[in-house]
């Protein structure tokens, strides 16, 4: 009797087995509607007096990876430089663009990277002189094995080289000109950052200070990055100066660096921006110089947030550099700066 009931019970799970095989369960489309998120808050901060922050983006694309989106910065933010990926956009980048700018109220501003150009001139114009000179040699030897050129023919033969180098370079700066130019044209962004870290010779600094005269002409935003004492005679042009070249170790370094920008003529306090860079976990420690009562706790970024000069002027705000390979690993803490910077 319980083997009969055992081949029997055997038998109804089989069939329910094949009953459940051969019936196709139906996908049901189901579309679910996130909150809209009220921005109006956000835009209406923005467009009144506070003090600004800035925050680089060399690695946009939008291609799914969370750090690649500028719609994945805080909503505070006020100004995003993108480095790269601006010129051709994907339907993917329009539509984070779109968001930060229209939706957040965010500017974008693109970098027009004259320091990277000025770089690479100098070590071909290095290589030119080099070769100016081997130049030289090889054509006196012609001349007489055992000859040698004059200061005047190795000058002369240099001066070639490194003409042809300024001829190259000259179409570079142009075409770095032209296509910064065309982008403010298609009112797809909100401005330019001028990045240089030097001035490099005299050529080199008359195609600079031409640059500067033709983006400062647009109606947008107009900000410098880089080593501002060289570039002093053009403060007057920039909305923001961010001085890179400020020593990150000390908290006073950033007085003096602010003291000695103070004393050149079109700088004012609501220009400087304040530049701390979260590439590595320094910004995590104290700034050893803080002069204070009770043990020394709190970090780079909070301090330099809520740093104001000597003079109780009222600075421009904060400049923030995410550099790492996955950019998103800082967010927390440039959201807790922004934070502290709205609390000066």
């Amino acid at each position: 009797m319980d083997r009969i009931k055992n081949i029997y019970i055997s038998a109804l799970a089989l069939l329910a087995f094949g009953v459940a095989a051969c019936t196709e369960v139906e996908p049901i489309e189901m579309q679910v509607n996130g909150a809209e998120k009220d921005y109006s808050a956000v835009k209406a901060f923005k467009s009144s007096e506070h003090p600004v922050s800035l925050v680089w983006m060399d690695t946009w694309s939008a291609d799914g990876n969370m750090s690649s989106y500028l719609s994945a910065l805080p909503d505070s933010l006020d100004i995003v430089a993108v480095g790269k990926g601006y010129e051709e956009l994907t339907v993917a980048q329009q539509t984070d663009l779109d968001m930060v700018r229209k939706t957040k109220g965010t500017a974008v501003v693109v970098t027009a990277d004259y320091d990277a150009l000025l770089a690479s001139y100098q070590e071909a114009m290095t290589q030119a002189e080099m070769d100016g000179e081997d130049n030289a040699y090889e054509a006196a030897e012609q001349e007489n094995p055992e000859g040698t050129p004059s200061q005047e023919e190795i000058d002369a033969a240099v001066a070639l080289e490194q003409g042809k180098v300024q001829e190259e370079y000259a179409a570079l700066i142009a075409e770095l000109q032209e296509k910064t130019v065309a982008l403010m044209g298609k009112s797809l962004y909100d401005g330019i950052l001028f990045r240089a870290g030097g001035a490099g010779d005299e050529w080199f600094s008359a195609k600079l200070s031409a640059a500067i005269d033709a983006f400062s002409a647009f109606d947008g935003l107009f900000i410098f990055e880089g080593a501002a004492d060289y570039f002093s005679a053009s403060f007057a042009k920039f909305d923001y100066i961010v001085s890179t070249s400020v020593s990150q170790d000390r908290i006073a370094a950033y007085q003096e660096d602010y003291s000695r920008l103070a004393g050149y003529d079109g700088f004012a306090p609501e220009k400087y921006l304040a530049y701390i860079s979260l590439d590595d976990s320094d910004y995590m420690t104290p700034y050893p110089d803080v002069i204070s009562s009770k043990p020394l706790v709190d970090p780079k970024y909070k301090t330099l947030a809520q740093w104001t000069p000597s003079d109780g002027a009222a600075t421009g705000g904060l400049a923030v550099r995410l550099t790492s390979s996955e950019a998103s690993d800082g967010y927390p803490v440039l959201r807790k700066t922004i934070q502290y910077l709205q609390l000066k």
